[in-house]
This record gives C-alpha cells, sequence and structure tokens, in this order.
C-alpha cells in the first residue's frame, strides 16, 4: 500500500498553518497596555472633591500612574490611567497642561476637554489614548473603578 502523505509534503503543509498562527493577531484594536488589576471606591465628596461637569481629577495610588477621573456629566464619569500611552510607566505620569495632560517623558499631550475626546491623543509620539477603566456612579457619592 502506498502512502497518501510524505513527510515532505506534511511540511509544506505545516508550515504555513505555523506562520499563521505566529503572526496573525486578532486583537488588533487593543491597547498595548500592561494589565494591572483596578479596584477602587472613591467618595465624590471627599477623594473627588466634588469635581464639576466637564473637569478631572487625579487619582494616586491604581493603575499604573493613578487615575484620571472625568466627569462627563452629572451621573457619569469617565476613568482612565494616568500613565503615558507612549510607554507605560510608574515614572512617567501624566501632569496638568490646562485642558490636556503631558508626559513629562515623552511631551505626547492627551485631551481633557470634553467626554467626546477626553482621554485621545493631541501631540505624540504617543498614538494610543489612554487606557480606559470601567466607572460606575452609585448616584449619591460613590465613584467605583474597575478593569
Amino acid at each position: 500500500m502506498k502512502k497518501v502523505i510524505s513527510k515532505s509534503n506534511l511540511r509544506f503543509f505545516l508550515i504555513p498553518i505555523l506562520f499563521l498562527f505566529i503572526f496573525v493577531r486578532c486583537d488588533k484594536d487593543e491597547i498595548p497596555f500592561p494589565y494591572v488589576s483596578v479596584y477602587a471606591n472613591l467618595a465624590l465628596n471627599t477623594q473627588l472633591g466634588n469635581v464639576l461637569v466637564g473637569n478631572y481629577v487625579l487619582v494616586d495610588g491604581y493603575g499604573i500612574g493613578g487615575l484620571i477621573i472625568y466627569r462627563a456629566d452629572f451621573n457619569s464619569f469617565l476613568a482612565f490611567d494616568r500613565a503615558c500611552t507612549h510607554e507605560a510607566s510608574r515614572t512617567c505620569v501624566l501632569a496638568n497642561d490646562d485642558s490636556m495632560l503631558e508626559c513629562p517623558c515623552c511631551s505626547s499631550k492627551f485631551w481633557m476637554v470634553n467626554n467626546d475626546i477626553a482621554g485621545t491623543v493631541y501631540l505624540g509620539p504617543a498614538v494610543y489614548p489612554l487606557k480606559r477603566y470601567s466607572c460606575t456612579f452609585d448616584g449619591v457619592n460613590t465613584v467605583r473603578v474597575t478593569n
């Protein structure tokens, strides 16, 4: 009886499949940002200083560089990591620059003016928006940030 598939034919079949698995990715929309567990319950009247609609507050101690809590409207908040997406590091945390945040390491700037563009890149070298976390408000006093 004759062999149906020879070893050389099997190699020509398996090598392209191997390259397919190595070089094809499904998560192209995902921001390349290190995973850090984030779970924060923040009091609106104390830890967030009763931040007004359209403004943001910086909170240390969570995520990679701390958190940016942006108040989109009376009952909704947005939460971002304060680390720059160009090179995420605890030493390169974004600092206030009027209606923007600026990275002291690479000079990238990120918008913080309204909820439509909050966290997006204004000026590179960063190309990805800020890492966004899930954020809920209990309607009274607690903002919960998780990932």
